[in-house]
């Protein structure tokens, strides 16, 4: 089994893939929403609409100083079964290679207990490859490498298809920014962007670098790289809020910004925009100010 040094930076995208709704798992339930495969690994998004059963002792992958340890113990039920079911997870292709995935987050999928979340691998599979399998606490999720619809799960917001923004980064007023991919899911279309080195941002938020200086750090040097990089990432936050979105058959879209943050280099992060592209839409384009990018969908 390959091992990751460390996660991917997943900057650079190549292409994604519906995965299987509702496959049963250990008393519960597991939809993988999408693979989606860079240049670098790939990022498997998953929910959970209902939890596993836990586990019993002889069957835990986890370390035992894993489940023994307080914040195993004292987790919630549904927690505890989501922490084990993915502890040990791997990816394989169809040329026998398996990849060990890192965990990489979750939250809540609504009130009814569900979890959603993401796994990554410093991966690829090869080029002839017609599916991957999820190997996940004693089950086989098998997701076949074709960019067909997936059958619609009303529970759920599927994935249609993704498509990469512009090879390399674009000037952007003393910076750069990268448009990594645009996800188009049945209810919305997700941006993924990355921001290195960051822009000068003064024209949009008129703050000094003297309002982040912080007098508890006491070496100089770092009291102002500290304040910069905090400038910088408030400035970077509020350009977001200007994205604007559009395409070619005129859909009014609204935006959504789900957060930033830092990188192996700048800032990355997501914007939402609802509803999602139309069937018919072939190009969608993401405005920030005075920048436009063009996004082609491609063949649908």
């Amino acid at each position: 089994m390959t091992k990751p040094d460390t996660r991917p930076a997943l900057d650079d995208f190549v292409a994604g893939y519906p995965g299987p709704a509702d496959i049963q798992f250990r008393g519960g339930s597991i939809t993988v929403v999408a693979v989606l495969v860079y240049t670098d690994g790939i990022r498997i998004e998953w929910r959970m609409p209902s939890a596993p059963q836990p586990m019993k002792d002889g069957q835990r992958e986890l370390p035992r100083q894993d489940w023994e340890s307080p914040e195993f113990i004292g987790a919630p039920p549904r927690v505890r079964s989501m922490r084990e079911g993915w502890a040990g997870a791997t990816l394989s292709d169809d040329h026998g290679r398996e990849f060990e995935l890192s965990f990489e987050r979750s939250g809540p999928l609504d009130l009814l207990g569900g979890s959603e979340g993401t796994a990554t691998c410093t991966c690829q599979p090869a080029t002839d490859s017609t599916q991957l399998t999820l190997h996940l606490g004693g089950a086989d999720v098998v997701i076949p490498l074709a960019s067909n619809r997936r059958t619609q799960d009303r529970r759920a917001s599927i994935f249609r298809g993704g498509y990469s923004g512009p090879k390399h980064p674009i000037p952007f007023h003393g910076g750069a920014i990268k448009i990594i991919s645009a996800l188009l899911y049945d209810d919305r279309v997700r941006i993924e962007w990355h921001i290195d080195p960051a822009p000068d941002l003064s024209w949009l938020f008129p703050d000094t670098l003297s309002d982040y200086l912080m007098l508890r750090i006491a070496d100089e040097e770092q009291r102002l790289a500290t304040a910069r990089w905090s400038m910088n990432f408030k400035r970077t936050f509020a350009l977001w809020f200007g994205a604007r979105l559009t395409d070619d058959v005129g859909t009014g879209y609204r935006g959504s910004l789900e957060g930033s943050g830092v990188s192996s280099s700048g800032f990355k992060g997501v914007v939402y925009f609802t509803p999602s592209a139309p069937p018919d839409a072939v190009e969608l384009n993401l405005a920030l100010f005075d920048l436009s990018v063009l996004i082609p969908l491609g063949h649908r």
